[in-house]
């Protein structure tokens, strides 16, 4: 197993260097010092924002998961996990739509809509999940 883990591990750091050779490569420097500063950005906002928000919903499910069970508290967690990465997928769209794209055919959806669609759909497929697993839980055993 620590062999594979080497290999995967090479194999990351050598895509890793193919990134950066390409960067240098292909992009002026005002160019690249815009990406660094949207890598800042994803880390600020993932520490800032996201975890906080994740941590205490995270705490309140467990709190309430005492009545709850576990895999209640497991498929709402999954499903915030899901819906934060996907709105970290459609801000720079949606920031990018608010500025006015150069080519109005490069953003020609509606973004923000799609993602309040999204959000929904995660929240009905928790909450059916949800039901179905409580009402598992608490319907009496079946004797053989």
């Amino acid at each position: 197993m620590t062999r594979i883990r080497r290999i995967i591990g090479a194999l990351g750091l050598a895509l890793i260097g193919t990134g950066v050779v390409f960067l240098v490569v292909d992009l002026r420097i005002a160019q690249i010092v815009g990406v660094v500063v949207w890598l800042a950005a994803a880390v600020v906002l993932h520490d800032a924002v996201l975890v906080p928000i994740e941590t205490t919903i995270d705490l309140l499910l467990r709190r309430v998961g005492r009545r709850l069970p576990r895999a209640v508290v497991t498929v709402v967690e999954a499903g915030l996990a899901v819906g934060a990465l996907l709105t970290a997928l459609v801000v720079p769209e949606l920031v990018a739509q608010a500025r006015g794209p150069r080519n109005p055919t490069v953003l020609p959806g509606d973004y923000g809509t799609r993602l309040a669609v999204l959000w929904l759909v995660i929240v009905v497929a928790v909450v059916v999940t949800s039901t179905v697993i409580v009402w598992r839980a608490r319907r009496p055993a079946r004797r053989s």
